[in-house]
């Protein structure tokens, strides 16, 4: 079938049409489809450098409030004794007991034992009926904070919350011989540094006494006469000291476990 001029130019247009909708199929199109997943992993790309960029900032001084977060604690820790062995303990009390001028006669150490240190105790004095509640909340159009809710209230604002801490402690228990003055001393002392945190946390856990018998310089207890008001009759009994005391102490050493330096490896 032979074609006229007007059909071969009909089927050349067709015949370049079809080849640039093959070529459009074939090569452009999957070009620009891997061009559009380009642009998508580019956006995804700087997405994530932004939020890079941002950690990074926040990051910046990392390493600084490393530093003081561990200074922080290692001085907490300086208010307390190190663990350590029981022996050592027993040791460090002895040396607070020889500067006090009281005398150690024998002590015991108990093992390693968690001590409950409670921040503060609220027992409420008032009394409070049901309709007191029901009143304080309907003007307050709120739940009345307790004591019991104080905490829970506290928290959810964000505020710091005191509770309970657990650390580890050794219980120190002596029988002792000084003066009554230094006794109290020491024990006065014991106190005071710890409020004051000049000397490591020690707290006297139960301390008794009865004042000694005084004794020549050989060591022998020295006796008096006395005599019984309704009888009349005399006999001897050892010569009470006013100043010399003997009895029983329990002192509880508080001790944690020290920081390794964050700068060692």
């Amino acid at each position: 079938m032979k074609l006229n001029y007007r059909d071969r130019i009909v089927l050349t247009i067709v015949i370049v049409v079809l080849v640039w909708v093959a070529g459009v199929m074939l090569f452009i199109k999957p070009k620009i489809e891997s061009l559009q997943d380009s642009q998508a992993a580019l956006d995804d790309a700087k997405a994530t450098l932004a939020d890079l960029k941002e950690r990074n900032k926040a990051d910046k001084d990392l390493k600084k409030r490393i530093q003081d977060a561990y200074l922080e604690v290692n001085k907490m820790t300086e208010s307390f004794y190190s663990v350590q062995a029981n022996q050592h303990a027993s040791q460090e009390v002895d040396n607070l007991l020889e500067t006090a001028k009281i005398e150690n006669l024998d002590m015991s150490v108990s093992a390693y034992t968690p001590y409950t240190i409670q921040p503060y105790e609220y027992v409420s004095t008032k009394a409070v009926t049901e309709i007191d509640t029901t009143v304080q909340d309907y003007i307050n159009q709120s739940e009345p904070i307790t004591p019991d809710t104080a905490d829970a209230e506290a928290g959810a604002k964000g505020e710091a919350v005191a509770a309970p801490a657990i650390i580890g402690s050794y219980e120190v228990s002596f029988s002792y011989k000084g003066k009554i003055d230094d006794v109290e001393k020491f024990c006065n002392d014991l106190q005071n540094s710890t409020k004051a945190k000049s000397m490591k946390t020690m707290i006297v856990k139960n301390v008794d006494f009865m004042f000694s018998a005084e004794t020549d310089k050989d060591g022998k207890t020295v006796t008096e006469d006395v005599v019984n008001e309704k009888t009349g009759d005399k006999s001897t009994k050892p010569k009470v000291s006013d100043t010399d005391v003997e009895g029983n102490m329990t002192l509880i050493m508080m001790v944690v476990e020290k920081l390794p330096d964050y700068n060692d490896k």
